[in-house]
């Protein structure tokens, strides 16, 4: 018959091992999705005030520097990845950032998951 002491110790530990890894993993997730809601909204903010610039001056750069302000307004750390104006005056601007979370941003294979962009168009 097998010596059967320690078995309880090592499953615990590997249990809790367990939940602190699935832990760390929900906050991280979590922090992703936040900053994916709140890029949404800073995307909304800059497509509407470079829909505005462009409406009163028809100026392609006066719009995407409002786009800009609009943007660090909402969040410091946000950058504008593309401006697009339609003929018709519709702008969509498309913003991306880096979430801060705990041990994603740090992983080589995983930095991609914590890079989000959102989109935005607003039209006149």
């Amino acid at each position: 018959m097998r010596d059967e002491r320690g078995l309880v110790g090592r499953s615990a530990v590997t249990i809790m091992v367990l939940i602190v890894l699935f832990g760390l993993a929900a906050v991280d997730g979590g922090s992703i999705l936040f900053a994916k809601l709140q890029l949404s909204d800073t995307a909304d903010a800059a497509a509407g005030a470079a829909e505005q610039s462009y409406a009163s001056n028809h100026n392609v750069t006066d719009a995407k520097q409002a786009a800009l302000a609009a943007a660090r307004e909402q969040e410091n750390d946000v950058r504008i990845s593309a401006v697009s104006i339609a003929p018709g005056g519709a702008v969509t601007v498309t913003v991306r950032k880096r979430a801060s979370t705990l041990f994603v941003r740090h992983i080589g294979f995983l930095r991609k998951y914590a890079v989000v962009t959102a989109s935005s168009t607003s039209s006149p």
